[in-house]
Parts: C-alpha cells; sequence; structure tokens
C-alpha cells in the first residue's frame, strides 16, 4: 500500500476528549476514507471554492454516534439505529447540486431497517453509496450475534449494481475507491460499501487467544510529539504552576488525523495493531509500525500464516 496523503488536521479544541471510538476503530478509518476520497475527487477535478463538492454524511445510532460532534469532522448526523439510509433518502430532497449524501449502518443496524436499504437501492432520482460497518455482532443490545447475512446476494436483489468489501484498514486504498465511487453516484449508480472486521478489540482478543503476537506503532526520539512530553515532565518539576496552562499534546497530527487514542497519547501499549498508521506519512518521519497488524489482513488465520514466515 503506497502512503496516502497527509490527512487534514485543523485546530484542535477538543484535546481533553480528543475522539471517542476506541484506538485503532474500524469506523474511523472508513469515515476518514469517505473525506479523504472527496478531497481527492475535488483535488483531481481542480474543484475549488464554491465549485467543490462535499459529504453529507449520515450515520446510525451504534457505529456511527461514537463517531460524531466533535471537531474533527467524521459523521455530520445521526439517527436512531437502522434509519440512516432512509434519512439519507430524505437529505438528499434538500442538498445543493454540490453535495453528495452518504449513509452508514452497522451490520446490526443492516438487518433492522432492510426496506429502508431497498428503498435508496431502487430509487431512480440519486445514487447511492451505503457502507457497512460489519463488525459481526450487535454491540448495541448486548453483543449477540447479527442474522447470517450474505451482502453479496443480498445488496444485488435489494438494487445495487455492486457490493464491495473492504479492509477498514487500507485507508488509502479505500480513499481512493470513494474518489471513484463519488463519480458513480452522479451517474446515479448504487454501491453498497461492505467493511469487514471493523472492531479491532475483537480481533485482538481472537489473534491472542490464537496466540498471535500483534504489532505496535513506535515514534523515535524526534518526535515533536516526543520532545513536548519531555519539555511537559520538566515543566511538571520545575514550574509546575504552569502545567495547567499546557496543552496534553504538540504536534499530534497523525492522532488526529487518524482518530486514534494511542497516537494521541503517545501510547503504544494501547496500540491496537490496526496499522493505518504505516499508511500515515509523517511530517518529521519519526512514525513506524513493527509487527503484524490488521491492515495485513482482518484473517486470523491468514495471519497465523504470515506470522510463521
Amino acid at each position: 500500500m503506497a502512503a496516502t496523503a497527509k490527512p487534514a488536521v485543523q485546530d484542535e479544541v477538543t484535546y481533553m476528549r480528543p475522539v471517542s471510538n476506541c484506538a485503532g476503530c474500524g469506523d474511523t478509518k472508513v469515515s476518514w476514507a469517505v473525506m479523504e476520497g472527496m478531497r481527492r475527487y475535488n483535488r483531481e477535478h481542480n474543484l475549488k471554492g464554491k465549485d467543490r463538492y462535499e459529504v453529507v454524511y449520515v450515520a446510525d445510532r451504534g457505529c456511527g454516534n461514537l463517531q460524531g460532534w466533535h471537531n474533527y469532522r467524521i459523521v455530520d448526523t445521526i439517527f436512531f439505529m437502522g434509519s440512516g439510509v432512509i434519512i439519507g433518502e430524505g437529505i438528499k430532497e434538500s442538498c445543493s447540486d454540490k453535495q453528495v449524501v452518504i449513509t452508514a449502518s452497522g451490520d446490526g443496524g443492516y438487518n433492522f431497517n432492510l426496506n429502508a436499504i431497498k428503498i435508496a437501492g431502487k430509487n431512480k432520482r440519486w445514487g447511492a453509496i451505503n457502507v457497512i460497518y460489519n463488525n459481526f455482532v450487535i454491540r448495541m443490545t448486548g453483543g449477540q450475534i447479527p442474522l447470517e447475512t450474505d451482502f453479496d446476494k443480498e445488496g444485488l436483489s435489494l438494487g445495487y449494481e455492486e457490493v464491495i468489501h473492504v479492509n477498514p484498514f487500507h485507508v488509502n486504498d479505500n480513499a481512493e475507491l470513494f474518489k471513484t465511487l463519488i463519480d458513480r453516484y452522479f451517474k446515479k449508480e448504487k454501491i453498497l460499501v461492505v467493511a469487514d472486521g471493523v472492531c479491532v478489540l475483537d480481533m485482538t482478543r481472537d489473534a491472542r487467544a490464537e496466540g498471535l503476537k500483534m504489532g505496535h506503532f513506535e515514534k523515535t526520539e524526534e518526535c515533536l510529539d516526543v520532545k513536548f512530553a519531555k519539555e511537559k515532565e520538566r515543566v511538571a518539576r520545575e514550574e509546575p504552576e504552569k502545567l495547567k496552562d499546557m496543552p496534553r499534546f504538540k504536534c499530534r497530527q497523525c492522532g488526529i488525523g487518524l482518530r486514534c487514542h494511542a497516537l494521541l497519547n503517545n501510547d503504544p501499549s494501547i496500540c491496537q495493531a490496526c496499522g493505518a498508521c504505516k499508511q500515515f506519512p509523517c511530517v518529521t518521519d519519526c512514525l513506524a509500525f513493527q509487527g503484524l497488524s490488521f491492515a495485513d489482513s482482518v484473517s486470523i488465520d491468514q495471519l497465523k500464516k504470515m506470522g510463521k514466515t
């Protein structure tokens, strides 16, 4: 996987509550790819200012709602579980011709409102890009195993031209995918994108149960964040009255860009080995990843084979 363009980072004003999802969350990685795909589409077509297109990203309660309502510009609006797609169809009625509505559901939400999925797939007025966060469990109501779902067969029967499965941690590849899907959206095509294995917590537990040792990110001593941490230690030791006025982090671009607690806190011990940061071009070339990651594969069996080589 080639290195991706540097994620857009705005001034962080929510550093006390930087992101809601877990470190390495696959949902936020897919959401980043959606937004980056639109940025790349605008750049490719040299669209600037009022000529640029923008995404309106509509998600369900559940995997979607943990991503929104803060300054990292992930999910725009959230409704009850299973409602994202049908609400998105309504939003299209009031959107400008410079807005692209992309909807998202968890695998549980998908089964809760199949009729809405069908309406979006059969509606001839607009295109549709519908993302499914597939973590193989209904987390919101206690962790039940969801209904058995054959997205490939069901998607086609519900009116979608194509069902595309992606590894959520291939952030660069997925951004390129969404860039191309926006063109298809304008042609009124209907696409279902299934992000398999978005929950790194579940996958990490499965990997450990199989005896797999997953990798983690590393930062060099030249990292701006590491340098700032040392300065903070000095202030705490020598000028503790000034500590309250210092932000928690200095650089933070990798953590903010990829919405990751582990990177934001510069703490490899909570890294969940998603591997998305392997594709992140650190501005000071200080970020690396060592060992196996779920960006290599979300299949435990395949990771076991890789671990033996």
